[in-house]
């Protein structure tokens, strides 16, 4: 019922927003029950060769698994609706829909995998480090997500009725075989060859490169393809001072049925810049001061598919500031 307005009135037995008579009367108790048992044999062999006084060389192979989160096994069907009124026949804009289910899956099973990883590693004078590495991840059972437009026929798929028609139906599942390939290099190393002042400088980084390949729908929201930090530190009798750059590259997240097979939500790459210092007040206490995201760089969320021209696929932009402490440390 609406009032004179045209608004939606609330049920009296609804109670207040978010009250546990509103709870009560939105949920449907379908006794679902969902047990799950995880075991196996998940063996592993290190292998390290010293090749030199600084020069050492390892290999190694494991065998892992990876369980789904708790709230994707649980046994439930959530709704949520849009601005339209899903009961009435309104007409719907292109990719736009009546709301959205998120169905469960408790028949989800955890993914397993064999991991190969080689790596060098050379110490130099001063104690400095470079290493570099390749490795591959086959993986079994891999985690995927789908997000799709109720048709009749998918209805009748999961048992549902057709008052979902036109609803975002998004559940995950167990997608098949995928393969994880990447390398990864590592440097730290102070500048004392460089004399005097260079001593007061250590410069690090880091960097990895993943290729990610899996069957249609295949979720590889957790994997940076890009990813790497680098710096620098400057310690100097009762001073020292951290600069650290930390980039991430372009991040998949959760599939977008409006924007087609291939659509999906990302997280545009970002780089920000933390500091942080340390002033010895005496040989106990010491003052400390620290400023995350210094440049103050923005979350950026993007939304496309194939078809997405570049100007339009820019959903929400976030800003969090700059995150700064400052405080007294001590040892006694």
């Amino acid at each position: 019922m609406r009032n004179a307005a045209g608004q939606r009135l609330r049920r009296p037995e609804a109670g207040a927003a978010g009250s546990l008579a509103e709870s009560l009367l939105v949920r449907e108790y379908r006794a679902s029950f969902t047990r799950k048992e995880y075991d196996g044999m998940y063996p592993s062999i290190h292998a390290t060769y010293n090749a030199t006084e600084d020069l050492l060389v390892r290999a190694a192979w494991a065998r892992t698994y990876g369980r789904p989160n708790f709230i994707d096994i649980i046994p439930r069907t959530v709704a949520n609706t849009s601005a339209l009124d899903p009961d009435e026949d309104d007409e719907l804009r292109p990719g736009q829909f009546r709301g959205t289910l998120n169905i469960r899956n408790p028949a989800l099973m955890p993914w397993s995998a064999d991991n190969f990883d080689l790596s060098v590693e050379r110490y130099t004078e001063g104690g400095g480090l470079i290493s570099a590495g390749v490795f591959l991840k086959e993986l079994t059972d891999f985690f995927g997500g789908a997000s799709r437009r109720a048709t009749p026929e998918l209805l009748a798929e999961l048992g549902l009725p057709e008052r979902y028609l036109d609803w975002n139906i998004n559940t995950k599942f167990n997608s098949g075989d995928a393969r994880i390939t990447g390398a990864e290099v590592n440097l730290r190393q102070n500048l004392r060859a460089l004399g005097r002042w260079g001593s007061y400088f250590t410069l690090f980084g880091n960097a990895t490169k993943l290729r990610l390949k899996g069957n249609p729908g295949a979720s590889f929201s957790s994997f940076i393809p890009t990813s790497g930090n680098w710096g620098f530190t400057f310690a100097a009798r009762r001073v020292t001072f951290t600069a650290r750059w930390n980039h991430r590259g372009l991040d998949q997240r959760l599939p977008q049925a409006a924007f087609g097979p291939n659509g999906y939500e990302y997280i545009e790459a970002r780089t920000v810049l933390d500091v942080n210092g340390t002033y010895q007040l005496t040989r106990t206490l010491s003052f400390v001061a620290s400023a995350n995201n210094i440049l103050n760089a923005p979350f950026r969320f993007l939304r496309y598919g194939d078809l997405t021209p570049a100007y339009a696929r820019l959903y929400a932009e976030q800003e969090y500031g700059i995150q700064m402490a400052i405080g007294l440390r001590g040892s006694f």
